[in-house]
């Protein structure tokens, strides 16, 4: 089978579906009755087939040049789908690709004409392969891309404080015994659970119960689950919809991890700290060993508990307090999610979700010179900078002292705040001007905490009020929504 196609002038910056499916077919034909043999002398690795996959596990063996074709067609669908990078990993986006142009060549016998003939096909053919694999690649990227409830324990509160399950936009968080309520559907694994979790059974004997000659699979069901809530009192949970399984982790992780951080900015960087998810224990656990000159082992470690408390009762009440400005954030982090399912949030919000990443970052960072630079990196997305220093300063000014109030003596202003962590600590950190390693920046980091903290409590409110009423704002270019949301902070006054 072949074609002829008149080419344009020119290099093109993307080479057509077709004429890719032309090559691959074309190659796919050519080597289609080629010894085993002599097809097996073609591959460049003598462990992987040269060859198309098509569904139902069977493949077309081809060669280098039908494989070349196949990259180039998935790298390209790649970069034009952002709805696809945003929801599947780019692993599982080639095995779909690859699937879909194997499945459009198994099925282009039905372009051919009604009348048999040995003449070359016209561009409509190859035309209608292009057609038949997005065909392919939407339905196997759908199969692959289920609507899930997707759970991360965390460390959150002691449970003797009493506090009810919240929620930060997307993120739900419960108690350890609210979610085993909720999501432990099946009421023979519910029972299995719910004995370990009141001390009727120890986890031990459970195990050993579990892993026993022909247990029932509740058992093990019940084991899964109690082996996923480990030592945590707190479950996050974040639905994704649409996603590949290991792309909707990956997400939802990070989410959760900026909810929490969201939950953070209300308490002081010794207690925020505290604050951990599945992933981040190893902050607060350490294991040590030494040895002397002689050979004398020294074994120690290093511990610090996870988990907020206080007087009981007392943190329920102030998370009460609190929730006004949860749901807030939360309206901002729910327009990020909602931006990240198909491509990228607006301007202002993708600034605001990144400035929080990095302020996280910072807080949980044990070297006071990764801080600063990530407080430094925080100040500049969130203001929308660009790197100048004296815009961030506006920025600032406009969000921490609206009404141009004179600085008291011995204070630090609003200018020099952002000058040391951002003129004097992040730039020169990151160009190497200053040495940072082993030097002591805890004034320079405590700076940058009440400044980045400061911040976003006060641009917060003022982006959720932008998606509720103004959401035009979020739709100009980015110099004009900063202008505007300036303008919000300063009206304050």
């Amino acid at each position: 089978m072949s074609r002829s196609r008149v080419h344009g002038s020119g290099k093109a910056a993307k080479v057509p579906a077709g004429e890719l499916l032309d090559q691959i077919l074309g190659d796919v034909l050519a080597t289609a009755t080629m010894p085993y043999e002599e097809w097996h002398k073609l591959w460049p690795d003598p462990f992987t087939a040269m060859a198309i996959p098509v569904g139902g596990r069977r493949q077309y063996q081809c060669t280098q040049r039908a494989i070349d074709a196949a990259h180039t067609l998935t790298q390209q669908t790649w970069d034009a789908r952002d709805d696809l990078r945003q929801t599947m990993t780019r692993q599982a986006f080639d095995r779909v690709s690859f699937t879909a142009i194997g499945d459009a060549v198994a099925t282009c016998r039905r372009h051919l004409p009604p009348v048999k003939s040995t003449g070359p096909v016209d561009d409509s053919f190859f035309d209608a392969m292009a057609g038949d694999y997005e065909y392919y690649l939407e339905a196997g990227s759908a199969k692959i891309r289920p609507d899930l409830d997707r759970h991360i324990p965390c460390h959150l509160f002691d449970a003797n404080q009493a506090v009810p399950a919240f929620d930060v936009g997307p993120v739900a968080f419960r108690p350890r015994g609210d979610w085993i309520a909720r999501y432990v559907l099946d009421p023979t694994v519910l029972g299995h659970v719910q004995q370990v979790e009141s001390g009727a059974v120890s986890l031990e004997t459970f195990r050993n119960q579990a892993f026993a000659a022909g247990s029932a699979p509740e058992l093990t069901q019940a084991l899964e689950v109690l082996t996923f809530l480990g030592g945590y009192g707190w479950v996050a949970t974040l639905r994704t919809v649409g996603h590949e399984l290991t792309r909707s982790h990956e997400k939802a992780s990070v989410i959760v991890g900026l909810a929490i951080d969201v939950i953070g900015l209300r308490f002081h960087l010794e207690n925020a700290r505290l604050l951990t998810k599945a992933g981040r224990q190893h902050l607060f656990h350490e294991s040590r060993l030494a040895t002397t000159v002689a050979g004398q082992l020294l074994k120690g470690s290093s511990s610090q508990r996870a988990g907020l408390g206080a007087a009981p009762g007392a943190l329920a009440a102030k998370m009460r307090a609190e929730q006004s400005f949860l749901d807030q954030a939360g309206k901002v982090l729910q327009a990020y999610v909602d931006g990240r399912n198909t491509g990228k949030a607006p301007h202002l919000i993708e600034r605001w979700a990144n400035a929080l990443y990095w302020f996280g970052e910072a807080r949980r960072e044990s070297s006071d010179f990764m801080a600063v630079v990530n407080y430094g990196c925080a100040a500049d997305g969130l203001s929308g900078a660009g790197g100048k220093a004296e815009k961030m300063i506006d920025f600032a000014d406009a969000a921490l002292n609206p009404k141009s109030e004179p600085t008291p003596a011995g204070v630090v202003s609003v200018k020099d705040s952002v000058s040391q962590v951002y003129r004097e600590g992040r730039n020169k950190l990151a160009h190497g001007e200053e040495s940072g390693l082993f030097e002591d920046l805890t004034r320079t980091r405590a700076i940058g905490d009440n400044l980045l903290t400061s911040l976003l409590n006060e641009v917060t409110p003022e982006i959720a009020e932008i998606i509720a009423n103004r959401p035009q704002v979020l739709t100009v270019p980015e110099e004009h929504a900063y202008r505007a949301l300036v303008v919000r902070l300063q009206s304050r006054a």
